[in-house]
């Protein structure tokens, strides 16, 4: 589709730099038509992505009602806890952020042992140590409502109802449910592939990603 767009702005391009001489219907109809073509062609898309219900723009920005979500725990840790030094230094490994700007803003922690969850701490001085993302890494977790890696959608949704964000259209995965609790600032995200979880996040709202 962008190709498209593409070859019509440079026929349209033609068209406008003929309007600088004489301009003649019958020698620049192609052009004239294409440009037609374009802007019903962008009206399309600009419509698609921004006003109608269940497009990005649309479910990126739609307000949500907020889900319970405060019994969301892996292993006995939520988001917003305080994980003592102590703790992360027992069970967990450290891992380099991939992204250096992160380095200096969070540590991650990978569990020691297997069944556990990925953790994400703050290193900011206003809320030091305290966890701010979850990811789970094993197929034998589940979410305080009993979901899991594997469950369908529809599961998913009768679970924890339609009060969500649906992002039809995720760089990570081809459909991704988004619910929030914003009473007590959790994020708690379900990534899906052929419509099987295979991805469970728990964010602090605060510093959730769109």
């Amino acid at each position: 589709m962008i190709i498209l767009y593409l070859v019509l702005a440079v026929i349209c391009l033609m068209v406008i730099t003929a309007f600088y001489g004489k301009f003649n219907l019958k020698k620049h109809w192609i052009g004239v038509a294409a440009l037609i073509l374009l802007a019903g062609l962008m009206a399309i898309f600009l419509r698609q992505t921004f006003f109608v219900t269940g497009s990005p723009y649309h479910e990126i920005h739609k307000q949500v009602a907020s889900t319970d979500l405060s019994s969301e725990a892996v292993n006995g840790i939520k988001i917003d806890q305080i994980l003592s030094s102590e703790t992360q230094k027992k069970d967990f490994n450290l891992q380099k952020a991939s992204d250096k700007g992160l380095e200096e803003e969070i540590k991650i922690l990978v569990p020691k042992k297997p069944d556990k969850a990925t953790y994400w701490v703050s290193m900011e001085k206003a809320d030091k140590n305290r966890v701010i993302h979850i990811e789970f890494d094993s197929d034998k977790l589940a979410t305080s409502r009993g979901i899991k890696f594997g469950d369908s959608v529809d599961k998913v949704t009768g679970t924890y109802g339609s009060a969500y964000r649906n992002l039809t259209r995720s760089d990570r995965y081809e459909q991704e449910l988004v619910y929030e609790d914003k009473d007590n600032n959790i994020e708690l995200r379900f990534g899906f592939w052929n419509d099987k979880v295979e991805m469970i996040w728990l964010t602090a709202l605060d510093k959730a990603p769109i």
